[in-house]
């Protein structure tokens, strides 16, 4: 299977690479009442990886970004995001990447994340440890929030969430070291199994954002989970990965201002 998921990662992102910073077709799309863009790139990485499946595994299921239909809680689901980063991606920013998990009962047991700007493959399975390009990485060890780097991710769904999310923000912008948004939240979990990033917060993702990356971060000894410590997984829109030594300080945050308030 990390085999299947490496390739058709690969695959994706060929086509990203084969169509970064030229002339494309952006559009608006809309699900479950969110507005965001999408390019032809997207769509024509989704069909790439879909071909590497279909020859390797034609039974399984496919949950995709692009098309978020079929059960997710099937024994052979595969969650993909063939962009992630598409507003980056559109303005010509080198910050994106594919993401392809497979799932089993709603648990993601293989993970890649690649990166084809910098040739960085992320992968993982439920029985082995994260590694990049093939060599082995690991979270990092930092305990005090003030020396600690974090990734920030999504505005708030509606006006009084949006008012929560930004002090939040602010508040860990005095608590940790540095905060950082850099526009792919596939990356910024990969990045904090690799130890580039202590931890993550992100206000609103999706099962194809996360999918992936949560099983890097626990392979790699940290955590992921949701705002209220359950593990991470299709339905969590509001999570927290982290190294596991600052774990707490994260979800206390986000507690306080209100961001364990569910979607409507």
């Amino acid at each position: 299977m990390l085999s299947v998921a490496v390739e058709a990662a690969r695959a994706g992102g060929g086509e990203l690479i084969d169509r970064f910073d030229t002339d494309l077709d952006v559009q608006w799309k809309t699900w479950q009442g969110e507005k965001s863009i999408v390019t032809d790139a997207d769509f024509a990485a989704d069909q790439a990886i879909r071909k590497v499946l279909g020859r390797h595994v034609p039974s399984h299921t496919i949950f995709s970004e692009e098309f978020p239909e079929g059960d997710v809680l099937g024994d052979d689901v595969w969650v993909i995001d063939p962009l992630d980063g598409t507003d980056n991606y559109s303005r010509g920013q080198p910050q994106f990447c594919v993401s392809v998990a497979h799932t089993r009962a709603g648990v993601a047991d293989v993970a890649v994340i690649y990166d084809p700007i910098r040739d960085e493959m992320f992968s993982a399975t439920a029985g082995s440890a994260s590694m990049l390009n093939g060599h082995h990485i690991e979270v990092t060890t930092r305990t005090d929030p003030s020396d600690c780097s974090v990734a920030w991710a999504q505005r708030g769904v509606n006006p009084d969430d949006e008012v929560r999310f930004n002090a939040a923000l602010a508040e860990a912008a005095r608590v940790f070291y540095r905060i950082r948004m850099t526009g792919s939240s596939a990356i910024e979990t990969a990045w904090v199994a690799a130890g580039r990033f202590d931890g993550a917060l992100f206000s609103n993702v999706k099962w194809w954002d996360h999918a992936s990356g949560g099983l890097l971060v626990q392979q790699a000894g940290g955590q992921a989970t949701d705002v209220h410590r359950h593990p991470a997984g299709p339905d969590s829109r509001r999570c927290v990965f982290s190294n596991g030594l600052i774990h707490d300080v994260m979800l206390g945050l986000a507690s306080k201002h209100g961001l364990e308030i569910p979607f409507s």
